[in-house]
């Protein structure tokens, strides 16, 4: 009698070997895509939380105090802190808060940190001004108005991890 594998025997645990391997590279690969999510959104988070402490710290920008700072939108993966200024309004209060060519400043341009994750959409400017500091949401600052920043896998745009900022200060990640 032959001791060893007929050609059949060889193949079909081959194929067994490939399929468990498929497998276990797919979950590896889903599981750094959701990390690579998460971390994304907590680097983000960071941000929003940075422009209102630079807010709350009245911090200097140029030699001036700004009216505050605030995140702008600029393409899929990329963002600017900025410092508010006045853009020709009598009071910071009564200043346009999004975004301003020309009127405001950029403080900082900033990438989202993972290659593989981008902004679903364009999401609305979030500004905040001292001293509490109150919050704009797209030039307003009206109870319940909110927005929600959508950070999503470049290649399946459905998984997405879900940043929402209202006019109340809280920012709450899903």
């Amino acid at each position: 009698m032959n001791k060893g594998f007929t050609l059949i025997e060889v193949l079909v645990t081959a194929f067994i070997i490939g399929i468990i391997s498929t497998v276990i590279l797919l979950n590896y690969r889903t599981g750094q895509d959701e990390a690579s999510l998460t971390r994304s959104a907590a680097a983000f988070e960071t941000e929003i939380r940075r422009a209102q402490n630079l807010a709350v710290a009245s911090s200097e920008f140029n030699g001036l105090i700004p009216c505050g700072y605030g995140l702008h939108y600029v393409d899929n993966r990329s963002f600017s802190l900025y410092a508010g200024g006045l853009g020709g309004a009598a009071s910071c209060q009564s200043a346009n808060h999004n975004f301003q060519s020309g009127t405001d400043s950029v403080f900082q341009s900033l990438k989202i940190i993972e290659q593989r994750v981008v902004f679903k959409s364009v999401f609305s400017d979030i500004f905040f001004e001292p001293p509490d500091p109150a919050v704009y949401v797209n030039d307003s600052r009206a109870a319940g108005v909110s927005t929600v920043v959508e950070l999503c896998l470049e290649t399946d745009l459905t998984v997405c991890r879900n940043l929402t900022v209202d006019t109340a200060g809280r920012i709450s990640t899903q």
